[in-house]
C-alpha cells in the first residue's frame, strides 16, 4: 500500500513537472478546429421582457438575419500588444476568431456561435499576475480555447471582446459593436451588468457610449485596409473608466482595437491574417 502510494506521488509531481516546471511545455497554442456551419436562420430575435417568444411577438421581435461579416468558418487571427501604464510590455501574443456557422448555445435566438483562441506562455501567465485588475478574480489558470458569441444582422453588428486571460478588463470595457446604418456623428450607448463570477467587477452596472467619427483607410499587419468606420467609446462604472477606439471594415468586420483601461493599461489588437476556408 505504500509503495502505491509513494508511487501515486511520484507520478503527480511528475505531472505537475510537465505541466508548470517548464515555459515551453505551459502554453496556449493555436489547434485545428474543425468547422461545420448549419444554415442560417431567417431572423435574430430582439429579447422580450421574460425573455420568451411567442408566435404572436415574433413579427414585431424578429429582425432579418445575416453573415456577410462574421463568414462561417473564416479564420481571422489578431496580433495583441498589452502593455502597462509606463509602456512596459506586458504580453504579445496571437488571438484567433472563427466563427463557426452556428447558434450560440447561451442566447441561441438571437447570437452566433464563434470560437476564440489564445497563444499564451508560462511566461506570459507569470508576468501578468502583477498587473490584474481585478485582484478577487481567481488567476491560478488560463484557458487557450473559448466559445462565446456575436451578433449579426441588419439593425446591428456586435461582439462579446477577448475577454479571457490577461484581457478580462475588456468585460468592463467598451463591446465592440456597430448599429446600421453607419455615419459619421452617428451616437449611441449599451448598458451592461456582469453577474457573479467576475470577482470585483461582479454585479456592477457598466455605462458605455459610442460615437462614429470618421471613415478612413488604415494600415495594420494584414495590410492597408480601407473604408474603415472608427468608433469612439467609453465605458463607466463604480472601480473607474475605460476607453476603447476601434475600426470597423464591411468585408473583414473589426480589424483594429486600442483600449485603455480604468488602470491606464493599453492593449493594442490588430488584424494579422485571412483565412478563407
Amino acid at each position: 500500500m505504500c509503495i502505491n502510494n509513494i508511487f501515486r506521488t511520484c507520478m503527480n509531481l511528475i505531472v505537475l513537472l510537465i505541466l508548470f516546471g517548464c515555459t515551453s511545455e505551459w502554453r496556449g497554442q493555436f489547434i485545428k478546429i474543425e468547422c461545420t456551419p448549419s444554415d442560417a436562420p431567417k431572423y435574430d430575435y430582439r429579447a422580450t421582457s421574460k425573455e420568451i417568444l411567442t408566435p404572436e411577438l415574433d413579427s414585431l421581435l424578429r429582425i432579418v438575419k445575416r453573415r456577410d461579416v462574421f463568414k462561417p468558418c473564416r479564420e481571422l487571427t489578431y496580433l495583441a500588444t498589452f502593455v502597462n501604464n509606463d509602456g512596459e510590455l506586458i504580453t504579445k501574443s496571437r488571438i484567433r476568431f472563427i466563427p463557426s456557422g452556428k447558434r450560440w448555445a447561451y442566447q441561441p435566438e438571437k447570437q452566433d456561435e464563434i470560437i476564440v483562441q489564445y497563444e499564451f506562455t508560462k511566461a506570459d501567465f507569470e508576468r501578468n499576475k502583477k498587473y490584474q485588475l481585478n485582484e478577487s478574480l481567481p488567476t491560478d489558470q488560463w484557458t487557450s480555447v473559448v466559445k462565446t458569441g456575436i451578433i449579426e444582422n441588419v439593425e446591428e453588428i456586435w461582439m462579446h471582446p477577448f475577454r479571457d486571460n490577461q484581457y478580462n478588463f475588456t468585460e468592463v470595457a467598451p463591446f465592440p459593436q456597430v448599429q446600421l446604418p453607419m455615419e459619421i456623428g452617428k451616437a449611441w450607448k449599451e448598458q451592461i451588468s456582469p453577474k457573479g463570477g467576475y470577482g470585483d467587477w461582479s454585479n456592477k452596472t457598466i455605462i458605455s457610449d459610442f460615437q462614429v467619427v470618421l471613415k478612413e483607410s488604415i494600415i495594420v499587419p494584414y495590410g492597408k485596409i480601407n473604408d474603415c468606420w472608427k468608433i469612439s467609446a467609453r465605458s463607466i462604472f463604480d472601480l473607474g473608466e475605460s476607453h476603447l477606439e476601434y475600426w470597423f471594415n464591411e468585408k473583414l468586420g473589426f480589424v483594429k482595437f486600442i483600449y485603455v483601461n480604468y488602470g491606464k493599461q493599453k492593449l493594442t489588437i490588430e488584424l494579422q491574417l485571412v483565412e478563407n476556408k
